[in-house]
């Protein structure tokens, strides 16, 4: 029992130091105290889990007598195990020497901490001494303050009865003032009214004196008004009215030659009581004078400098359009012009803020002088670099030598955008920024429909050209020219190059133009590029639409789709009005009808694709979203314009032909006709006018174009009025069917009496035949001639059947005498 007691003491030193010491020693402590706990509540519980952790951790931290995780149970099983009652009284007298030396060296920390336990309880014990004496005074401040607030409430509400009365004694004294100011002021008025000149000095001394009239004029309205009492101040009132009526007189005055701004104001700058310009509009906006007709006046004087700097530069201009284009310099004419208008305007600016800055309805007039200056700007500078977007007569528009360049006017615009901010900021309520942006879009806009118009104009040179030169072919053609000059020989060929070339050269200098429009300035034209797009896509549109009108001009028949032109009085629109006059009175050469054919091929082929892919590099957004250009509408429009004017070219031709075999025909009486000894010149005629026909297709048409070979073109017994293709050989077999087919008709029509007769029409379409239609047959280099002799051999069989069927004694010439009467020939 000694033991244990022994035991309980050292358990109670080790935990008293471990509590200053060693906070893992508590924390096991604790955990061993807790453990303990939950063994005596369940001790079934723990001994069940204390047997199945001992089996599964048989750790030797369990059995160590220094590890935290050290267990008593796990020690002792531990022990046993391993031997006999010796083995435990052994590890018994080891755990019992342990724990001596444990006890040895608590007695010992105890000792040599002894002194720091001592020091600490006295502080402590300090510490409470001093926190109850702090307590005590902290006690006495509280009350001290309570108090001091008190009193101060007291002293606020009596300062607070004293401040009113205070307040009450001023007013009393400011309203005397007043009164007092208001008697003196009518002798100082007057005397400053009869001041005949003044200094420096004295303008400070008049201000002065206004200033204090102003102030203590609320008390003369108020006690000098009529009917009033106070006798002393009615008649101050009086005096001082009558005193500032002169005065105000002065300064309106000197105002007004301010605003003017003339160079005579020597007499009213003397006579404002040496005031200055600001002075006077103050004390006038001080003595609530109207300062409209002020302003009025200063807007009008510097409105006619501005009008002034705009005359003066269109003078300038003037000179400048003396020079040639290409010598201009548009963005130097713009920033002189900027420099005297946009200067003046800001001197003006400046000037009226300084001057009219307090009057209210001063930035109303400011506004309305900016809008009206501005209008007059925008309009010359529409003038200069727009002069043909306001011009119905779009014939005097411009011609090619006379178009602006697109760089540098685009450069101008910028010139003229850039120097326009800093005034639109100024008075952002004119606008200027949207008639800026209004003004561009005209001025481009303008420079492309001008460029439309002398591309119209180049194109309408060469159409005309080459009306006279087909008038030329067709007027040889008529004398039987043979000895025509290479150059006759080939008019045909050169104006259908001249005119292709016009168009394409013109419409890429176009493109190249609106290209530059574009790039030079890229952000002047992005709020609107789209619209930019669109109406250039649609000039494109029109150009062609109006071309092919012209071309198609006196066609019995419209294409399909028919062109549509624009209502607008262009140069190719003039050209189709003055066709058609033309036309209803003498048809157009049809030379001239093959080469508008061709043209009309070419533009199918060629000219329209181009520019629809030159449209769609440059504008892609718009192409994508569709537009006014659609190209397969206008390739249909070309080829069935084509188609048309070669169907018209073939008629034209075929007619002249069946003429003259009509008449050749009703010109004899066959009843008469005697033996045939030659050919009738109806061959040779038949033969010239097919020669023409040749060689005008030969200078303007391709020779052929080869079959597909899958047997698209079918063959028709009656092949005359087949489809015609724009090719040599299709032109030609159309015509000379044609022309076999009114033989035919027209022998239909006569009645051969004699076997002579018969024999001699027999003989000419003998000699139709092998002599003459032969040299215009086609060579078979092309599958569809195949068929187009075959078409031809069936009318020339036909023809022959009709001259039988119409003889009254077809008795056939003996073959020998028709071979030597061709011989002859």
């Amino acid at each position: 029992r000694a033991e244990m007691r022994e035991d309980a003491r050292a358990s109670r030193v080790a935990s008293l130091l471990s509590s200053y010491y060693d906070e893992d020693a508590r924390t096991a402590r604790d955990a061993t105290s807790a453990r303990d706990e939950s063994t005596t509540r369940d001790g079934t519980h723990r001994a069940t889990t204390t047997t199945t952790t001992t089996t599964g951790r048989a750790t030797r931290a369990s059995v160590d007598l220094d590890s935290p995780d050290f267990d008593v149970d796990a020690y002792v099983r531990e022990t046993l195990a391993n031997g006999d009652g010796g083995g435990a009284r052994d590890a018994y007298a080891r755990v019992s020497a342990e724990l001596g030396v444990v006890e040895s060296r608590a007695q010992m920390l105890v000792y040599d901490n002894y002194g720091k336990f001592i020091q600490a309880a006295s502080a402590a014990s300090a510490l409470r001494e001093a926190s109850a004496a702090m307590r005590t005074r902290c006690d006495a401040l509280r009350e001290s303050a309570l108090r001091a607030k008190a009193l101060s409430e007291r002293t606020q509400e009596r300062l607070s009865a004293r401040r009113e009365v205070v307040e009450q004694l001023r007013g009393v004294r400011g309203l005397i003032g007043k009164l007092s100011a208001s008697l003196r002021s009518a002798p100082a008025l007057e005397a400053l009214a009869n001041a005949s000149a003044a200094t420096a000095t004295e303008g400070e001394d008049a201000r002065t004196t206004i200033a204090e009239y102003v102030e203590a004029k609320e008390v003369l309205d108020a006690l000098g008004a009529e009917g009033s009492d106070a006798i002393a101040f009615v008649r101050a009132k009086k005096r001082c009215d009558a005193a500032m009526e002169k005065i105000v007189a002065v300064l309106k005055a000197r105002a007004r030659a301010s605003a003017i701004g003339g160079d005579e104001d020597d007499g009213a700058s003397k006579s404002a009581f040496g005031m200055s310009d600001e002075v006077c509009l103050e004390l006038l906006s001080a003595l609530k004078v109207s300062q409209d007709e002020l302003v009025d006046d200063f807007l009008m004087s510097r409105k006619k400098k501005l009008d002034d700097a705009i005359e003066a530069s269109r003078k300038s201009f003037a000179e400048l359009a003396s020079t040639p284009v290409s010598e201009r310099n548009l963005k130097d004419f713009m920033s002189a012009l900027n420099q005297s208008f946009l200067g003046e305007f800001s001197n003006a600016s400046e000037a009226f803020e300084k001057l009219f800055s307090n009057v209210n309805s001063a930035r109303n007039a400011l506004v309305k002088f900016t809008k009206d200056a501005f209008g007059e700007y925008f309009a010359f500078i529409r003038e200069t670099y727009a002069p043909h977007v306001d011009k119905t007569d779009m014939i005097a528009a411009s011609s090619s030598a006379d178009l602006l360049n697109p760089k540098q006017l685009m450069c101008a615009m910028g010139t003229m955008a850039a120097d326009l901010a800093s005034v639109h900021r100024s008075v952002p309520e004119a606008a200027l920024g949207d008639r800026a942006v209004e003004t561009i879009e005209r001025a481009v806009r303008s420079r492309v429909g001008a460029a439309f118009m002398c591309l119209e104009r180049d194109l309408v040179r060469e159409l005309d050209a080459t009306y006279v030169a087909a008038k030329a072919v067709s007027a040889a053609a008529a004398n039987r020219a043979s000895g025509a000059d290479a150059a006759t020989s080939k008019s045909l060929l050169h104006r259908f190059i001249a005119l292709s070339d016009t168009l394409l050269t013109s419409v890429q200098t176009l493109l190249s133009d609106v290209e530059s429009l574009m790039d030079e300035r890229p952000i002047l034209i992005s709020s609107w590029r789209e619209e930019f797009a669109y109406a250039v896509r649609g000039h494109f549109a029109s150009l062609i639409h109006a071309l092919v009108s012209r071309l198609i001009v006196g066609s019995p028949i419209a294409p399909n789709p028919a062109p549509n032109p624009t209502p607008l009085r262009t140069p190719l629109a003039v050209a189709v009005d003055e066709a058609r006059e033309s036309s209803s009175k003498t048809p157009p050469p049809p030379s001239f009808l093959l080469v508008c054919a061709r043209m009309c091929a070419f533009l199918h082929t060629s000219a329209t694709k181009h520019i629809a892919d030159a449209l769609t590099k440059m504008f892609p957004a718009s192409s994508a979203m569709g537009g006014s250009f659609s190209l397969d509408e206008t390739r249909a429009m070309c080829e069935s314009a084509s188609h048309v004017l070669l169907m018209w070219y073939v008629e034209q031709s075929a007619q002249r032909i069946s003429f003259m075999i009509r008449k050749s025909l009703t010109a004899v009486d066959w009843s008469k006709a005697r033996e045939p000894r030659e050919v009738r010149p109806l061959a040779d005629y038949i033969a010239d006018d097919l020669a023409t026909i040749e060689n005008e297709c030969a200078q303007v048409l391709d020779v052929g174009e080869i079959d597909s070979g899958d047997g698209s073109t079918p063959f028709v017994a009656d092949g005359a009025f087949t489809p015609v293709r724009s090719t040599q050989s299709s032109v030609m077999c159309a015509v000379i069917k044609r022309a076999v087919k009114s033989y035919v008709e027209c022998v239909r029509c006569q009645t051969f009496h004699t076997k002579f007769a018969f024999q001699q029409v027999s003989l000419d379409v003998r000699y139709l035949a092998e002599r003459v239609l032969f040299r215009f047959m086609p060579s078979g280099q092309f599958e569809s001639d195949v068929y187009e002799r075959r078409a031809i051999e069936i009318l020339l069989k036909e023809l022959r059947s009709a001259c039988e069927l119409r003889a009254c004694d077809p008795t056939p010439m003996d073959k020998a005498v028709g071979d030597r009467i061709l011989e002859k020939i």
